[in-house]
């Protein structure tokens, strides 16, 4: 499975369980959230638990990136006077 389509994974369990997907991204060992990976397993059945977390954490920095770069630019937008 390529990197894009374990991230579109990652991406659809997110929004079908994000408690349980945020457990995994904050435990960083191996011996993860046993609870947060059989919900994981069941309500996402292809999608590898060693790699949820890591791809989820990478999408929320991103949008955090996102929102970032836009407060920059309205920040300069208000200082222009527009």
């Amino acid at each position: 499975m390529g990197a894009g389509r374990k991230f579109i994974a990652a991406l659809k369990c997110f929004i079908k369980c994000p408690s349980e997907t945020i457990r995994l991204m904050l435990s960083l060992n191996p011996p993860y959230d046993s609870q947060a990976v059989e919900s994981v397993k069941a309500h996402c059945p292809g999608v590898e638990v060693e790699s949820v977390g890591f791809y989820a954490g990478l999408l929320l920095a991103l949008v955090f990136l996102a929102f970032c770069v836009l407060a920059y630019i309205l920040s300069l937008l208000y200082s222009m006077g527009i």
